[in-house]
């Protein structure tokens, strides 16, 4: 059974083997690239070439082609990336609009431009050459989070507070942008991850996520079901828990058990849902604690959930300086459990 197979198996909650082993590999990609991070990312030689050094050093099963992933959608319609900062990841430098009002002043697109191209050809060129061996997608940003690149994180939750109908259209607008980046990897037969960190509690309230997120985030997924998307994630960090329930009435089938969820939180999630969940390591942990440390961690983690046959398992966003041998320690530690459970 190949990568993907096993994917849609976790999915519909039919993963009795070992389950996928999913890093997050993101900021971590710079180290099998030449260029310093705020520089990385803008050319598709070189990150094909680092995507197929992390699949070597990490022995993947699954990668995501995306790098400075929030900055690709506003980038496209006319934010400026600040690449100036010595090895820090690029930023956006200013809101594009300072008012609401201002919506109507933002570009259309009707196709994928400027550094979209980019993570869309190279990850139909990845997902071609490893084919079965790899399961590889791209990634786009969701509606919440691109608005917050344009408009300004801090202003976007106060307007959700004084402004929701001007908060619904831009959203509306952003929404429309990361559809056509969407359609851009439907088009050549590609899955994709949606991310959209910004809408996690406590940074916004359930009833700023029911009244002015989740229709956007369902309008999204009920468009990659009509295209027939099999693979359809959503990428929200954070205790999710406030939300899940509409998070699992998005259309989205595979959704994040973030590391801050107390364990004994998330085994009546996982039984409750018919969807897969991607449990969370502690980031920090993977990054700075001794093996012996990280796989105690993981053995408590086990205990709980090693029986469920819908879950990946995962890491919060890896930062650089992450050991690569604590990596694979993580995804020989998942074999090895699983091997002995299932004898």
């Amino acid at each position: 059974m190949n990568p993907r197979e096993k994917f849609l198996n976790t999915i519909h909650g039919k993963n009795y083997g070992t389950p996928v082993f999913c890093p997050a590999v993101y900021d971590y990609k710079v180290n099998f690239a030449h260029s310093p991070p705020q520089l990385f990312g803008q050319d598709e030689p070189e990150f094909v070439d680092a995507v197929e050094k992390e699949i070597r050093a990490l022995d993947s099963e699954v990668v995501t082609c995306g790098y400075d992933i929030y900055n690709i959608e506003a980038e496209s319609v006319g934010s400026v990336v600040d690449r100036n900062k010595m090895d820090m990841l690029p930023e956006i430098t200013h809101p594009l609009i300072k008012h609401l009002d201002d919506i109507h002043l933002l570009p259309t697109l009707k196709e994928p431009v400027g550094r979209m191209v980019l993570f869309i050809q190279a990850t139909k060129y990845l997902s071609h050459k490893f084919h079965n061996k790899v399961y590889v997608r791209g990634a786009a940003s969701g509606p919440f989070s691109m608005a917050g690149k344009i408009y300004g994180n801090e202003k976007l939750i106060l307007e959700c507070m004084i402004n929701p109908e001007g908060v619904c259209q831009l959203l509306e607008y952003c929404t429309d942008i990361i559809i056509t980046y969407i359609k851009g990897y439907v088009d050549v037969g590609q899955d994709v991850v949606i991310f959209d960190s910004l809408a996690s509690p406590p940074l916004i309230s359930s009833a700023i996520y029911d009244d002015l997120i989740f229709p956007f985030h369902q309008k999204i997924y009920q468009f990659m079901i009509k295209r027939g998307i099999q693979i359809r994630p959503l990428i929200i960090g954070g205790n999710t828990l406030p939300i899940m329930e509409k998070l699992t009435a998005t259309g989205a089938n595979q959704l994040l058990l973030d590391f801050v969820i107390p364990i004994k939180d998330m085994l009546p999630v996982l039984e409750r849902h018919d969807l897969a969940f991607r449990i969370n390591l502690n980031p920090y942990d993977v990054a700075h604690n001794n093996p012996h440390i990280l796989m105690g961690k993981m053995d408590e983690l086990f205990k709980t959930i090693s029986h469920s046959p819908n879950i990946l398992v995962g890491t919060g966003i890896l930062s650089k300086d992450t050991p690569i041998g604590n990596i694979r320690l993580i995804r020989d530690r998942i074999s090895a459990h699983y091997q002995k459970i299932l004898k």
